[in-house]
């Protein structure tokens, strides 16, 4: 790809916000927009057939509202997140994508940071930031990177003299493993995006670690250690416990997926990283579904013969998971 350098003066940036139910959040991420230092030129909101009032929720902002940047919402039959962001895409103008989720935030110098992370590596195609989790509106005092054990720091370049680190495609055995990269700390190049493609829509959770994966084989990242995102935790979010077997069973789907994909020409090492990892997915998948019961544990075994063989399926058996599942009711 040609050289995305980019400036404060020139940064065109549209902001992508996937929304669901999101009726008692999503003016808290429009008010974050419109404070930021550094303004985009659109947001575009897709109001994913959410069955509360959403939708009036942002005409009403709208209306109420005079801001920077123009604001287009988009209403559509619920479709899950993916060809929510995806609408999102395809609605955008800018040369750069920033992502927020509806329920999160944005500190005032969000877009300003990441812009000025850019500048630093004119070649990235990306740039993210560091944030906290918070809950009402006490936000935790650890980075949400501190809660994965510091992969960006650890696996990122130091820029001299700033907080910044530059990521490659060496982080790619990490990234396979679980995405740290929070969307809503995301700016993307719109070339990158083209040149890729968009998230995968079959995948219900882990399409942004699959979405990021084959960014980074394509070119750096540059992870900011400042704090310049708010990820709000509550009931519904989707990575909570109760939706723990669906993640695993979407988490194992986007490692094969990266896996057989053959555009990403992935490296003996990288393939090899890919069947370990799905390895121990597998194995704590199936201890999910034994908790549930027999007849779910019988549909996890298929799942996996599904994804990696019979081979695959012989590998995670165990004979303590066939009893507990067996003392379940399903």
């Amino acid at each position: 790809m040609p050289e995305t350098t980019v400036s404060p003066a020139a940064a065109r940036i549209s902001v992508v916000i996937p929304a669901y139910n999101a009726a008692g959040f999503i003016t808290d991420a429009l008010d974050s927009i419109a404070r930021q230092t550094l303004p985009p030129v659109q947001v575009v909101v897709v109001n994913d057939g959410s069955k509360d009032a959403t939708s009036q929720v942002i005409r009403d902002w709208m209306a109420h509202n005079t801001t920077a940047f123009t604001v287009c919402l988009h209403d559509q039959t619920n479709s899950g997140i993916s060809a929510t962001r995806n609408q999102g895409i395809r609605l955008a103008t800018g040369d750069w994508i920033a992502f927020l989720d509806a329920d999160d935030i944005w500190e005032p110098f969000h877009l300003a940071t990441l812009v000025a992370a850019l500048a630093l590596v004119p070649s990235a195609i990306a740039a993210y930031g560091a944030g906290r989790l918070f809950a009402g509106d006490v936000p935790n005092e650890r980075l949400y990177d501190d809660f994965w054990g510091n992969p960006s720091k650890k696996f990122g370049m130091p820029i001299a003299g700033t907080a910044c680190y530059r990521i490659d495609a060496t982080i790619f055995p990490r990234l396979v493993k679980g995405n740290f990269i929070k969307p809503s700390s995301l700016v993307v190049a719109r070339a990158a995006i083209d040149t890729v493609g968009v998230f995968n829509e079959s995948l219900g959770t882990a399409e942004d670690r699959e979405f990021l994966v084959r960014l980074v084989l394509l070119g750096d990242f540059v992870y900011t250690s400042e704090s310049i995102t708010r990820y709000r935790w509550h009931d519904d979010n989707a990575s909570q416990i109760k939706n723990a077997q669906r993640n695993a069973a979407n988490g194992l789907r986007a490692i094969q997926m990266v896996r057989d994909n053959p555009a990403l020409h992935l490296s003996p090492a990288n393939r090899a990283a890919c069947l370990a990892e799905m390895q121990a997915c597998a194995k704590d998948y199936m201890y999910l579904c034994c908790q549930k019961g027999w007849r779910d544990y019988r549909e996890g075994l298929a799942f996996i013969r599904q994804l990696s063989g019979w081979g695959g399926a012989l590998r995670v058996l165990h004979p303590k998971h066939i009893a507990r599942s067996l003392l379940k009711r399903s």
